[in-house]
């Protein structure tokens, strides 16, 4: 009877793993709402997110040079690396901020319901969902290096990069793309396993935070074209 108490216990504090959430994410979102962990995974998104922010600079170089033709060598060598280290510093705070907010708002929705989800637990989830999305951007950025003549800011993974529509169709195309699909559904049944929201609660709000991120991608866009940016 005490061995099989000592075994429960030690199943119930089992760490969640990122490479299991791609082998097994409902066993890993049992984990994080027992015993949820946030340091060294979001170490790792955050490292993914730099690494892939300054692959997909490589594809940028023969577009600057493009736009910024009679720039002479040593100004276009200071761009290059102001936007480097900006693009570092943004990698590295903008995982954190956006789970954060991730976590705020759903955390709201969870009061509302009445869920006993604490904020670690659902800070937790977000974290770990990221994996996906960062290790999305990891791979795109790395095989944009080898495919000659792609635009680094339309997804290798998405339908646009077959397509390869511009303005506001190209948003949509390019939100069609295969690693943030798959975020949203670990989303959906990470907040039934960890907040024990409903199903339809789950996809409800996911769908509904998509369209609504969509549509202000979509909006920037038309200001964008509007302003002539």
């Amino acid at each position: 009877m005490q061995n099989n108490e000592t075994i429960e216990n030690v199943v119930e504090l089992e760490k969640p793993s990122l490479i299991g959430l791609i082998m097994n994410p409902s066993e890993q979102f049992e984990r994080i709402r027992k015993n949820p962990k946030i340091i060294v995974a979001l170490i790792v998104v955050t490292i993914m997110t730099i690494v892939a922010a300054l692959l997909s600079l490589q594809g940028m170089d023969e577009i600057l040079e493009q736009e910024m033709v009679g720039v002479s060598e040593e100004e276009l060598m200071i761009f290059t690396i102001a936007t480097q280290i900006t693009t570092v510093v943004m990698a590295t705070f903008t995982p954190a901020i956006i789970i954060l907010i991730s976590s705020g708002i759903y955390m709201l929705i969870a009061k509302i319901v009445q869920s006993d989800v604490t904020f670690k637990q659902m800070f937790s989830l977000f974290v770990y969902v990221s994996f996906i999305t960062a290790l999305g951007g990891l791979i795109n950025g790395f095989f944009s290096m080898f495919v000659t003549g792609s635009n680094p800011n339309i997804p290798l993974t998405s339908l646009n990069s077959i397509v390869g529509a511009e303005g506001v169709l190209g948003v949509i195309f390019s939100t069609i793309e295969v690693f943030s699909i798959w975020g949203l559904v670990l989303t959906a049944i990470g907040l039934q396993i960890v907040a024990k929201f409903s199903k339809g609660l789950a996809w409800g709000t996911v769908i509904a935070f998509f369209i609504i991120t969509l549509g202000f991608a979509i909006g920037a866009t038309m200001l964008g074209e509007a302003l002539g940016v």
